[in-house]
């Protein structure tokens, strides 16, 4: 029986073989092929889609400063390998593709602040006020490929992340979070994230 490791290295020279990369092509710019790989399988158990997985994690943390997917720098043989490092540009891909699925759905959320807690303040009824405040922003690949940021809220966060659950409560249970958050689905549709907590 082939060792998961083994299956996935097999898995990552195959597409780079059919994806057209020359040997040189594909020792240069192996961690975004494998990114891409190992994501659109559901990040399966192995060395390669460890390391994958930790160079996502390194490009959004402490900060979101990178885009956690450089697909321009994984060699397909349609050009992308010129494409500018903001992501955007013309390339003649189609991004809208389902081949593209995996890194759409990819929404890295930068929590600056996400706070809930009860005051000694009444409101009329004699209950604790509950005070929110919330600044979150969320990066995501549009339609062209190109990375973007937008000012979001609680209500974006995957609903299965705990302070999301939480925030806007009636019980208004304390919260003081400061998180990077990126979620991501795989090919097959399964949704799963990631958070890492400052």
């Amino acid at each position: 029986m082939i060792s998961t490791a083994k299956a996935a290295t097999a898995v990552l020279l195959a597409a780079a073989t059919v994806i057209g990369a020359t040997a040189a092509q594909t020792k240069a710019y192996p961690i975004d092929c494998a990114i891409l790989l190992c994501l659109s399988g559901g990040w399966p158990a192995s060395a390669e889609c460890s390391g994958a997985e930790a160079e996502v994690i390194r490009r959004i943390t402490p900060t979101p400063i990178e885009p956690p997917v450089q697909i321009w720098r994984c060699p397909m043989d349609t050009g992308l390998s010129g494409m500018p490092s903001s992501g955007g540009g013309e390339v003649g891909v189609d991004f809208g593709s389902p081949a593209f699925d995996a890194i759409r759905s990819i929404r890295v959320s930068d929590i600056q602040r996400l706070v809930q807690y009860e005051t000694d303040m009444l409101d009329q009824d004699g209950e604790p006020i509950c005070r929110r405040f919330s600044s979150i922003r969320t990066g995501f690949y549009d339609i062209d490929g190109e990375y973007r940021w937008v000012p979001t809220g609680a209500t974006s966060l995957p609903t299965s992340y705990p302070p999301a659950r939480l925030f806007g409560d009636e019980d208004c249970p304390s919260i003081y979070e400061r998180a990077v958050v990126i979620e991501w689905r795989d090919i097959e549709g399964r949704r799963d994230f990631e958070t890492i907590d400052y």
